[in-house]
Formats: C-alpha cells, sequence, structure tokens
C-alpha cells in the first residue's frame, strides 16, 4: 500500500499507491455530460461474447478451460505519477504526472511487456456523470499511443482505493456504491474512458486500486455489478477485478475476497484477479525490508486460483528493497508466480521519474536520464524479464 517514501516533489502533495494481445481498432470517444446509458447484462452477453473472441484470453469461456490454458506470463512496470498529489484536480507537470515517452522507451528497451499507469479519477471526470477532462484524456491517450507503438499492454489504473473525494477540493471521501459514489457513477466513467479502445486488447482496465474501508460482503456486489455494467456498456477489455482489504495476496483467503468471489460472473471470460504482495512485516510496502518466509506469501491465493478452475491472475504492484534476505524472498516470491500456471502478469512498483533515489522500489536509474545503471530493484526484475 506504500503510504510513505513518497518522491520528494510530491512529500507534501501526495497520496501515492498503497499496498493474446491483438490489437484492435478504435471507436469514438464517449465525453458526454449526460451519464451513460447501461443496457441489461443478460441482453447483451451474447453479443460480449463473440465481440471479446478477438480479444487476449478470450477464447476461454469458462473456468475448467482455463485451467488448461497456457499464456507467456508477462513482465511489466507500474509507472507511477498522475496518481500524486494532495492537491485536486491540481496542475499536470506540477502536482502530477503522466508516463513521458522516455520513460516508456526505457522500460520496452529492457524487455518489459506491460506497463500499469496509475491516476485519480477526481482529475479524469472532476463532476460525477460528466464530461472528461480533456487534459488528462489526452494525457493517457498519448501515453497509450506511446507504449502501444513498443509493442506494450496498457492497463490504466484507477487509483482511487474505493472511494471518490467529493466537495470543495474533493476532500470528503465516500465510498464507491454508496448514496453519494453510486457503482453507476463508477461505471460511467470507465466507459467514457475506454469506449475508444475497447476492442484494442492491448488496454486492460484496473478497475479500483486497493479498495480497503469495505469489507468483502459489501465490495464484491459493487464490483460485480460494475463488470456486468461495462459489459453491458460495450467494453470488451481485460478487466482486473481487486478484491477489498487492499487486494493484498496474503490474505486473498482471510480477508473474505475468496468466499465473496463466488457468483462472480463476466459474461466474456476476459478478467483477471488482481493481487498485489509486498514482503515487509505487515505486507504494506511502507517499507524496503523483506521478513524471513514473505516470498511463501503468494501461496494461498495460487492454491485458491487452481482450486477454482485455474482463475487468472494479475500481480499489480510488488517490490522488495536491498539486502540478502529481500534476494531471497522476492525471488521466491517470482518463482512461484511464474512456475504457477495462473499468473498472467505482474508489474513491478516503483516506475517514474519522481522516486527519490532513496526509494527503496524505484525502477528508474539514479542519474535518470543521463545513466542507465539499473537500481536495485531493476536488477532483481532484469532476472526475469527476458526469460
Amino acid at each position: 500500500m506504500k503510504l510513505s517514501g513518497l518522491p520528494l516533489i510530491a512529500v507534501a502533495l501526495s497520496l501515492s499507491a498503497c499496498g493474446g494481445d491483438d490489437s484492435g481498432t478504435a471507436g469514438s470517444t464517449a465525453t458526454s455530460a449526460q451519464p451513460v446509458t447501461i443496457a441489461s447484462a443478460s441482453t447483451t452477453a451474447t453479443d460480449a461474447a463473440t465481440s471479446a473472441s478477438n480479444a487476449s484470453d478470450a477464447t476461454v469461456t469458462s473456468a475448467a478451460t482455463t485451467a488448461t490454458a497456457v499464456y507467456p506470463i508477462l513482465r511489466g512496470i507500474n509507472v507511477a505519477g498522475a496518481e500524486f498529489g494532495n492537491t485536486l484536480p491540481g496542475t499536470v507537470n506540477r502536482d502530477y504526472i503522466y508516463p513521458t515517452k522516455a520513460e516508456i522507451d526505457y522500460y520496452a528497451g529492457l524487455g518489459f511487456k506491460i506497463i500499469r499507469v496509475p491516476f485519480k479519477w477526481e482529475r479524469l471526470q472532476p463532476t460525477l456523470y460528466g464530461p472528461l477532462s480533456t487534459p488528462d484524456q489526452t494525457a493517457l491517450r498519448t501515453v497509450i499511443t506511446n507504449a502501444t507503438a513498443k509493442g506494450l499492454i496498457v492497463v490504466l489504473d484507477m487509483h482511487n482505493y474505493g472511494q471518490r473525494g467529493t466537495g470543495a477540493g474533493f476532500k470528503t471521501l465516500y465510498d464507491v456504491g454508496s448514496a453519494q459514489v453510486p457503482e453507476k457513477a463508477l461505471a460511467d466513467a470507465w466507459i467514457k474512458l475506454a469506449n475508444e479502445y475497447r476492442y484494442n486488447s492491448n488496454v486492460w482496465l484496473g478497475l479500483m486500486n486497493e479498495p480497503h474501508t469495505m469489507n468483502a460482503a459489501t465490495w464484491w456486489p459493487v464490483v460485480k455489478q460494475l463488470t456486468l455494467d461495462l459489459r453491458a456498456g460495450g467494453l470488451w477489455n481485460k478487466l482486473l477485478i481487486p478484491g477489498t482489504a487492499w487486494t493484498g495476496a496474503h490474505s486473498w483467503v482471510s480477508s473474505g475476497n475468496a468466499a465473496a468471489y463466488k457468483g462472480f460472473n463476466d459474461p466474456t471470460y476476459n478478467f483477471a484477479i488482481e493481487v498485489h504482495q509486498y514482503l515487509d512485516a505487515d505486507s504494506s510496502g511502507t517499507t524496503g525490508t523483506c521478513v524471513a518466509g514473505s516470498g511463501a506469501r503468494v501461496a494461498d491465493v495460487i492454491n485458491w486460483s487452481k482450486a477454482n478452475g485455474g482463475v487468472k491472475l494479475f500481480m499489480g504492484e510488488m517490490g522488495a528493497g536491498t539486502g540478502a534476505q529481500c534476494g531471497i524472498e522476492y525471488r521466491d516470491m517470482l518463482n512461484r508466480m511464474e512456475a504457477s500456471g495462473v499468473f498472467r502478469a505482474w508489474t513491478a512498483w516503483g516506475g517514474g521519474s519522481w522516486w527519490p533515489s532513496s526509494y527503496p522500489f524505484r525502477t528508474l536509474p539514479f542519474a535518470w536520464p543521463n545513466a542507465a545503471t539499473p537500481t536495485p530493484h531493476m536488477s532483481y526484475l532484469l532476472e526475469y524479464v527476458n526469460k
């Protein structure tokens, strides 16, 4: 969850992140100030399945077939910046920043195949059900253009922790699914953002970063309905479905996420469960330390996946600091994911140029852009990236 260790430029401004693939054609952009009309999911399921059959992994139509499907694991980086800053909406390049072409080219050049791009809902869509912010929509479009030109998959990550700010300065937070921030409002934002990429299988949708203020019994009805609404709204992209409790891999079963998943339905079966995992004492990612045995924290979610027909998993965030113990534990966790057969992809935390050199998860060279020596965190990742 990483509530400390923020980039120097954003220390007083930011609550940062916490602990095949064929390209399609783009459609028109839905940015109307009116709410998006969502059709009944039951009447669109057949069309959704047909459309998604052209996209990555969409030939998988049941949990049983998922268990035997084999895909190469995709390895990548979170390129942070657009979620930085407590000033909302703020000013781009002062309070927050989007990934640059140079950063994207660097990661692609190393062999990474996927990037996760965090952003804030309040910036993208300042008014619930309203139009999208033109500067932010344009910035994300540029990121997608630059990344897909390099053959990368882009995960659009709504980095809001299951909540949305309202009122002056967006200071009053309400949970998604509340009367103040209905699930339909989140569906509206996603449909307006992703409509132009709806047939592009190189754009994945990270529906919500790390919900944690709701228990599983409250959160899962929200995300189940959101999935149906996005499919009914015409989006065929791969959806990344988070649990509550910071969507921790280590607590997937104990938090109630595993039990609450029962009955989840994506009419296209084009989704993965998103989990996060850090290796410090409380799995928060607030330090770069690694405790003995922490590499095994992914075991329970892997076992759960296999017991449920091989539900695909996506490791949205992970990281480790320096030292012998971190080397042992990080490699153990990576080896478990790589060998599992159920992890579709992973994206390590700590990309982007606003992290200070003291940040343990930094992945850009310390002297970026004037030197290319990998950071300690990057050195771990490079052991796997071109396997």
